[in-house]
């Protein structure tokens, strides 16, 4: 699932756009690694969502939760591929919130809001059940 189309993380990155993805040869951004980065955040998006749900989210406010990650996630590696010496101290913090994010999601502590399953469980269930009829009204003793 990509929860950013090429054009929306043109627009969110802005001016950091043309710096990060410049290709030296054709002296224009290149779309192509823009794509990879997209998906490489969308993969690391759909770990984490797929570690509590079964399902692919469709939901609108689910969705914009995880675009809202998508983007910072995005904007980060705009800045490690053109200088991570110069990465502002806002965009680690937001990158590092967003991953923190997708932590609570996979652990289950933050549900999606308009999500159509519960979360994955633990793994863990039991059940309890004594035997019936060991004693009856006849036999007292038991069998």
């Amino acid at each position: 699932m990509s929860y950013l189309t090429i054009a929306e993380a043109k627009q969110y990155l802005g001016d950091v756009y043309e710096s990060a993805y410049y290709d030296s040869a054709t002296m224009l951004p290149d779309d192509a690694v823009l794509q990879q980065d997209i998906d490489t955040v969308n993969g690391m998006i759909n770990a984490y969502v797929k570690k509590a749900y079964n399902f692919e989210i469709v939901g609108v406010e689910s969705l914009n939760i995880l675009r809202g990650i998508a983007q910072r996630l995005l904007l980060s590696r705009a800045y490690e591929r053109y200088d991570s010496s110069e990465v502002p101290e806002v965009v680690t913090t937001n990158s590092d919130e967003a991953t923190f994010r997708l932590k609570e999601i996979s652990s289950g502590k933050m549900l999606l809001p308009d999500s159509i399953q519960q979360p994955k469980g633990v793994g863990f269930s039991y059940s309890m059940r004594g035997r019936t009829g060991i004693f009856t009204r006849d036999n007292m003793a038991g069998s």
